[in-house]
């Protein structure tokens, strides 16, 4: 089973996910390969889909765009506490920009949903946060009112 750890850099409060490759296969696999040198990014807060901090993967993980391509793989519309949804959007797509999009959703919280301005966004839920999601969450709600926060994703080897 991968695991991966998902750190808020300031505060030094981590949260391990596991990965659901036996559900979202395609969406795992791309996922490790980009994690195979950590990544940091600031997340924020999202403004539409409720509890959930959006932490965007630099597009130069993504080398042949790769991260566009992956299948609908267990998707949800609902997604629960400790969700991990996987979304990316082509040039324009998302807001005018005209660069694609990579989206890490971390959900962290209750009454969330993927509706977008757009509509409804089914979305590729590839992992859950299994260890220290309360401590976790914590400190993402704070998001609101702080603004982004510095996060570290990488694999967690045994």
């Amino acid at each position: 089973m991968k695991r991966i750890k998902i750190s808020f850099i300031d505060e030094k409060v981590e949260a391990v996910a596991v990965l659901l490759e036996d559900k979202a296969p395609e969406t795992c696999k791309c996922i490790w390969n980009v994690l195979e040198k950590p990544f940091e990014n600031y997340a924020v807060h999202a403004m539409w889909t409720g509890r959930e901090l959006s932490l965007g993967i630099p597009a130069e993980k993504f080398p042949n765009d790769e991260g566009l391509n992956i299948p609908p793989e267990n998707q949800t519309v609902i997604p629960i506490p400790g969700d991990l949804i996987w979304n990316a959007y082509f040039p324009y797509q998302w807001q005018g920009n005209p660069k694609p999009v990579y989206d890490f959703g971390i959900f962290y919280g209750r009454e969330s949903r993927l509706l977008l301005p757009v509509g409804w966004r089914p979305s590729n839920r590839f992992g859950e946060i299994v260890e220290n999601l309360s401590k976790f969450a914590e400190v993402a709600a704070r998001c609101q009112i702080e603004g982004r926060k510095r996060l570290r994703v990488e694999r967690l080897e045994k």
